[in-house]
């Protein structure tokens, strides 16, 4: 399973923003953007089940900040 997110508008427009990976090489998921929010999970398919439950995805495009993206905004391949 495969997670992508492409804006519409902006500098990055267009571009292929990825799952964000910690240092521990943890993906983030969170309902809001404050830490003490975060779950870290270990796979895709643990995200893509937290995303069902309405949290979104720390996703980002090189090495640019991480943005928390929601599933009805992402294609899932």
């Amino acid at each position: 399973m495969e997670l992508i997110y492409r804006p519409k508008t902006g500098n990055f427009a267009g571009l292929e923003h990825h799952p964000y990976q910690n240092k521990d090489g943890l993906f983030v998921v969170s309902k809001d953007r404050f830490k003490k929010n975060y779950i870290y999970v270990n796979t895709i398919e643990e995200v893509y089940a937290y995303l069902k439950e309405g949290l979104k995805v720390r996703m980002r495009y090189g090495k640019n900040p991480a943005s928390l993206i929601a599933l009805e905004s992402l294609n899932v391949c």
